[in-house]
């Protein structure tokens, strides 16, 4: 059984692990999604297909959820938060439930877990030629990649920072694990042999460690989000350093509406668009 797939299948219930075996096309699964006292579902080419007869109950839920976590909630309290945590393998499972607030209203705790959502980590190597080859044949530059959820940014992003990663010394601000995948400290992608990986930093601050720590020629972030994130990135640009980023939009004009978008345009910050519809449907657009 192919690895990834594998480890998934170790944090599911034997009754609903031996559904899952019998699936013609198992090997092409992108998400196995547990949804309490409903029927097992799984995503395949962004088609989502019901399992008839597999019924997910709430001890199914329970033990995939600790499985994941180790059993052990305190030491993952920022992956509980956030909601999500990468696995062995690289795989990365998402939860959501009813939560438990302290005082400044950040997540410690899931009081029910309904809803348990493992994705299946995936490479496509070579997915980024066409952008390696039109954007970074001269060297180094500034690239943002547009896209929907689920138009294959995270793909793309990781199989650049493989590519020039062999190359030149990169940063990787990886803040949701969701490019390396590092799982206790080691990358479960290929991300280059010369990158330095910056798990769970909140952008801003990997983005400043990794300028003022690893002098890096480019750093490659996934999503803008935050003003916040927009200004570190700025900084880099200030420091020298080439951006790689990626940012949630169905068009580089919808990208524009967005502040933190718009402020590294407005610096200078890319020489490269690329729109996504998915990871092998690419429009590259050269920045005036």
């Amino acid at each position: 059984m192919e690895t990834r797939i594998s480890d998934a299948m170790e944090l599911l219930s034997d009754g609903l692990r031996t559904a899952l075996e019998k699936q013609p096309q198992l090997f092409k699964i992108d998400e196995i999604r547990l949804r309490a006292e409903r029927e097992l579902s799984v995503s395949i080419g962004g088609r989502d297909e019901i399992i008839s007869g597999a019924l997910v109950a709430r001890e199914d839920i329970e033990r995939t959820f600790k499985t994941a976590f180790s059993y052990s909630m305190h030491s993952y309290s920022k992956e509980l938060s956030r909601g999500s945590i990468t696995t062995r393998g690289g795989n990365r499972v998402g939860i959501c439930g009813t939560a438990a607030l302290d005082a400044s209203g950040r997540v410690e705790a899931l009081k029910y877990v309904s809803s348990v959502n493992i994705r299946i980590a995936r490479e496509i190597k070579g997915c980024a030629d066409e952008i390696i080859s039109r954007c970074f044949s001269n060297g180094l530059c500034g690239a943002i990649i547009i896209g929907a959820p689920a138009s294959g940014k995270t793909t793309v992003l990781r199989d650049i920072s493989r590519q020039l990663g062999d190359v030149y010394k990169i940063s990787l601000i990886d803040e949701l694990n969701e490019i390396a995948a590092s799982y206790r400290g080691t990358p479960k992608n290929d991300v280059g042999k010369l990158t330095d990986i910056f798990v769970g930093y909140p952008k801003p601050v990997g983005v400043q460690n990794a300028v003022r720590s690893m002098s890096p020629r480019a750093i490659i972030a996934d999503e803008i989000g935050t003003d916040g994130d927009g200004k570190a990135l700025e900084y880099a640009l200030h420091s020298g350093v080439r951006l790689i980023t990626a940012a949630h939009a169905q068009s580089l004009e919808e990208a524009l509406k967005k502040p933190a978008v718009r402020r590294l345009f407005e610096a200078g910050a890319f020489s490269w668009a690329v729109e996504l519809n998915s990871a092998k449907n690419q429009r590259v657009r050269k920045i005036d």
